[in-house]
C-alpha cells in the first residue's frame, strides 16, 4: 500500500463530478487530525450517530489493528472514497484450542456520490486486499449499493452470500414510555463505570471470541452503560445507550442471558437519562433475523407500533465462527463489529 504525504493546497468537497483513476489521486494510510477533519466535513457530519472524535477512538482502541485509508483527489483535501478494516484476533483461550486464524472486518467504506469512473472500485478493492480482506477470514456488513461490489471481494456470489440481516428502528422520545409492569426479581443492574473490568470481558468473551477489550470497556463506560447481575453475583448481561449532538441516542450493544434482562438495563437506564423530548430526539434500536428476540424486547418501551427497516447484510467468506447471536439483542454499529 503506497502512502501519500500530502499538501493541502485547495479546498474541495464532493460537490462537482470527477473523473477518478490512479494517475489523479492521493492516497493516505498514516491517518492523521488532517485526514479525519476530511472525513468528518464530507461523511461524519451528515450522519446523526457519529461523533467527531469516534475514528480516534477506534484507532486507540485497537491501534494497529484498526487500519484506516483515505483516498482524495490528487494535490486537494477533497475525499473521494474511504475504507476501514479491523483485524480482530482471537482470544488466549481460543488459540490454546487451535483457533488461532484472524477475521478482517471491513467497515466504513465510502465513495463520494459525485465519483464517476470504474477504477474508484478497483482502488479500493486493492486497497482491501492489501490490508487482507477477501485472503482468509473476512466479514463486512454491506448496503444493498454496496452487496455486488462486497460480493466480488470476498468471492461470495448467490443465494448463500450472507449470514444475517440487520434492521434499524427509530423511535421518538416522545412516543417512549418507562414500564411499570416489568418485574425484574432477582436482577441486579449496576452502573459499568463502578464494576469490574473482568466481569465485562468475560461475558463478552462468551459472545465473542476475539479480542477488542478497549472497545468494549469504552463503550460501555461512555455515555450510559449497564452490567446485570443475578442473585449469585454472576454477569447475565450488559448494555449501553450512546447519546450523540444531534440528540440521537443509539443502543450499542445489548446483550443479556434474555429478554427480561435486556429489559432491565434498558429501564434503569432511561430512568436515569429521563425521557425528555427537549434533550433526546430518538431512538436507535438495531436487531437481526438470525436471533428472534433481537425485535420484540422493545415493545414495552414504545407507545406506538414497533418497525423496523433493513439496513445491511452480514457478509463473510466462511461459516460463522466464535461467535453467539444468542445474547445479542442489539449489535454494535455494523460499521466496526460484526455482532
Amino acid at each position: 500500500m503506497l502512502t501519500v504525504v500530502r499538501r493541502f493546497s485547495r479546498s474541495a468537497t464532493c460537490s462537482k463530478q470527477i473523473f477518478i483513476g490512479h494517475n489523479n489521486i492521493d492516497v493516505v494510510t498514516n491517518v492523521q487530525d488532517r485526514e479525519n477533519d476530511a472525513f468528518w466535513k464530507a461523511v461524519g457530519s451528515n450522519r446523526t450517530d457519529l461523533k467527531s472524535t469516534d475514528l480516534k477512538k477506534f484507532k486507540e482502541a485497537w491501534g494497529p489493528d484498526f487500519l484506516q485509508t483515505m483516498t482524495f483527489l490528487k494535490d486537494t483535501d477533497r475525499l473521494v472514497s474511504s475504507n476501514a478494516h479491523t483485524v480482530y484476533r482471537p482470544l488466549e483461550s481460543e488459540k490454546k484450542k487451535g483457533n488461532d486464524e484472524n477475521v478482517t472486518f471491513m467497515g466504513h467504506f465510502w465513495v463520494c456520490p459525485d465519483v464517476r469512473g470504474k477504477q474508484i472500485l478497483e482502488i479500493n478493492s486493492q486497497q482491501c486486499y492489501d490490508v487482507g480482506c477477501g485472503v482468509g477470514k473476512s466479514m463486512a456488513c454491506c448496503t444493498k449499493a454496496s452487496e455486488k461490489w462486497a460480493s466480488r471481494l470476498t468471492g461470495l456470489d448467490g443465494g448463500q452470500e450472507y449470514l444475517m440481516k440487520y434492521y434499524i428502528s427509530h423511535y421518538d422520545f416522545a412516543d417512549l414510555r418507562i414500564p411499570k409492569h416489568l418485574k425484574f426479581d432477582n436482577i441486579t443492574v449496576k452502573n459499568a463505570r463502578d464494576v469490574p473490568d473482568n466481569d465485562i470481558l468475560n461475558y463478552d468473551a462468551n459472545c465473542f471470541k476475539y479480542e477488542r477489550s478497549k472497545y468494549i470497556l469504552g463503550q460501555l463506560r461512555d455515555d450510559f452503560g449497564r452490567v446485570a447481575y443475578d442473585k449469585n453475583g454472576e454477569v447475565i448481561g450488559f448494555g449501553a445507550v450512546s447519546v450523540y449532538p444531534s440528540g440521537e441516542c443509539v443502543i450499542t450493544p445489548m446483550y443479556a442471558d434474555e429478554k427480561r434482562v435486556a429489559q432491565a438495563i434498558l429501564k434503569n437506564i432511561l430512568e436515569e437519562m429521563t425521557l425528555n423530548p427537549d434533550k433526546y430526539w430518538r431512538l436507535q434500536v438495531r436487531s437481526n433475523d438470525y436471533f428472534d428476540d433481537s425485535y420484540g424486547w422493545i415493545r414495552p418501551f414504545v407507545k406506538t407500533m414497533t418497525h423496523r427497516n433493513e439496513l445491511c447484510k452480514l457478509f463473510s467468506d466462511h461459516k460463522l465462527v466464535g461467535m453467539d447471536f444468542s445474547k445479542v439483542f442489539c449489535n454494535f454499529h455494523p460499521t466496526n463489529c460484526p455482532m
